[in-house]
């Protein structure tokens, strides 16, 4: 849902320079469906696609879930919603730490770039934890955070990035 202009130079570096890249996101008729049914009302098929997810890592639902406790645009969602949110999103983790262990072992490389929201990286336990937890090897992040004054320094630095980058 990004505009292409942010991504567009960094993909024509790799195209031009035969660096591989590879999409991570998780097919949107599969999120669609979560939010529709749930996890446990995904056909066999949707779960196989899937592979597996992980909804009970307790630092990320404790973080996650109640930050799905309002809706978008509208009245404060059922718990049946509230819980199908956070299921997208940690599909979504799980999915794009899935796809980049696959996509580094298949080509055989000896490290990568992810480039992600910062909602799948800060803390450590969306996409970095889950990469570990497949065997995708070390996980260094770096975070990007416009610093307007002290607080936003203190802010930025409690979100777990190894490494941050201050505008």
């Amino acid at each position: 849902d990004y505009d292409w202009k942010l991504y567009r130079p960094i993909v024509e570096f790799c195209r031009l320079n035969q660096v591989p890249v590879a999409a991570l996101n998780v097919p949107r008729e599969l999120t669609k469906s979560i939010s529709k049914v749930g996890f446990a009302g995904l056909t066999d098929a949707e779960k196989k696609d899937l592979g597996p997810v992980d909804f009970n890592v307790k630092a990320h639902r404790d973080h996650w879930y109640p930050q799905f406790s309002h809706g978008h645009g509208q009245n404060k969602p059922s718990a049946g919603q509230q819980e199908r949110s956070y299921q997208v999103m940690t599909a979504w983790d799980d999915y794009m730490a899935q796809s980049a262990t696959n996509f580094k072992k298949d080509r055989q490389l000896k490290r990568m770039v992810i480039l992600a929201g910062s909602g799948h990286v800060e803390y450590g336990f969306g996409i970095p934890d889950r990469i570990a937890h497949y065997g995708g090897g070390r996980v260094v992040t770096v975070g990007i955070a416009e610093i307007k004054g002290p607080d936003d320094e203190k802010e930025a630095r409690e979100m777990g990035y190894d490494y941050i980058i201050c505008i």
